[in-house]
């Protein structure tokens, strides 16, 4: 891929498949659903239109929840971007222009495997911003709601969608509930907000019992982009959400947030008490992840313990970035750089997704991004990135052929 004339072109590389049945699926680690207007119709539980619901204005369709106005629908332009028209890009519509596939189940699978994608791990649009939101019971409503309708989704073909269960950490104990009902559901993991209140971040030993059950159920958590919280003892003041108003530095620095809450899993020992406990990066690219290992590995190697919740390892010989390596994964769309490095990272950790149906989604030319990308890159850890690791968190069989 590169840009002539300020527009964005793709080239097939000579690897690329030219039809999706013609060699191995791809899997999509990270993919959305656009949650239809009347998802939480019926799922209020007393709150009334506190919960999400959509608003007709004259620039399109908006969620406001309790109050506030949220974000529009996403997956209206999917696939625009290649079009080299930039300034046609937007941020708000209609349901009407959603396209269909994004909230019927067979409509999902079949157009996905379409760009060669077997299978997918669901994630939400417009619930992403629920974590944005500072009410409690609202977003943990709103977030039960949700699991309860993506749950229904993914049991129209359980073997190619995954769904992923949001949840809200203000109450640690409400949050284990509901963990443990969505293993129950069949969901496959659990999204927590990237940047938790700066009171109470994740060293807190009060998250203790929240990891374990995540271990114990075998339900992968994961940190997404755009998931901070907004602090309930902030009131108004702690909800800054204005989709249009988003400043490019946002985007561009994203990878803020995760570095911060991944060092404090790491440095206060959650993942040494917690071995089999698996966290994920999604959506943050990969290219950060190579200097930030040096960093911690020179932090705890070079400089005295600060902080009551940071003691040294167990294991002499146990560094962060061990961690990180087995306790971490990250998904990424297009980052070409890291690809350089990716033994730095470890292969292991790598994981493709699509980011389906969203504007900056590889959809529907995922193949031939990927064999760009991936063009330097051996067959045995292509494999591992575009579909084995993913497989083996998720469960997916994934045929041969």
């Amino acid at each position: 891929m590169s840009r002539e004339a300020g527009v964005l072109v793709t080239r097939t590389h000579p690897a690329a498949i030219a039809s999706p049945q013609s060699d191995a699926w791809l899997l999509s680690s990270d993919s959305h659903i656009v949650e239809p207007p009347d998802l939480w119709q019926g799922r209020e539980g007393g709150l009334g239109e506190r919960m999400p619901r959509v608003v007709a204005q004259d620039d399109g369709h908006w969620w406001y929840v309790d109050g506030r106005k949220t974000m529009s629908f996403l997956g209206i332009q999917t696939g625009k971007r290649f079009e080299g028209r930039p300034e046609e890009l937007r941020t708000s519509g209609s349901f009407a222009q959603v396209r269909p596939a994004a909230y019927d189940p067979a409509a999902y699978v079949a157009e996905n495997e379409g760009d060669g994608v077997f299978g997918s791990v669901l994630y939400p649009s417009q619930g992403l911003v629920l974590f944005s939101v500072p009410v409690e019971d609202v977003v943990s409503q709103a977030m039960r709601g949700y699991n309860d309708w993506i749950a229904e989704f993914c049991r129209a073909d359980p073997a190619r969608l995954k769904g992923i269960a949001m949840l809200n950490l203000d109450d640690v104990d409400a949050a284990v509930a509901e963990l443990a009902r969505c293993r129950a559901l069949g969901l496959a993991g659990a999204l927590i907000t990237v940047q938790p209140p700066r009171w109470q971040p994740y060293r807190s030993p009060v998250y203790e019992r929240f990891w374990a059950a995540a271990q114990d159920l075998d339900l992968p958590l994961s940190l997404h982009t755009a998931t901070e919280r907004g602090d309930v003892r902030g009131g108004d003041a702690a909800f800054t959400l204005d989709v249009q108003s988003v400043p490019p530095s946002v985007f561009v620095n994203k990878d803020y947030a995760i570095r911060q809450a991944l060092a404090e899993l790491i440095f206060s020992g959650v993942f040494e008490r917690h071995p089999r406990l698996r966290v994920g990066s999604v959506e943050h690219e990969l290219a950060w992840i190579p200097f930030f290992l040096d960093q911690m590995d020179y932090t705890y190697t070079q400089r005295p313990p600060r902080g009551p919740d940071w003691q040294r390892f167990r294991d002499p010989g146990a560094l962060p970035s061990d961690f990180f390596r087995r306790n971490v994964f990250a998904s990424f769309q297009e980052d070409r750089v890291a690809m350089r490095v990716r033994d730095v990272i470890g292969v292991n950790t790598l994981m493709w997704g699509s980011d389906y149906p969203h504007t900056e989604s590889t959809f529907p030319r995922s193949r031939e991004i990927l064999s760009e990308i991936l063009a330097d890159v051996d067959a045995e850890e292509r494999a591992a990135i575009v579909s084995r690791n993913c497989a083996a968190l998720y469960h997916f069989d994934v045929p041969k052929d």
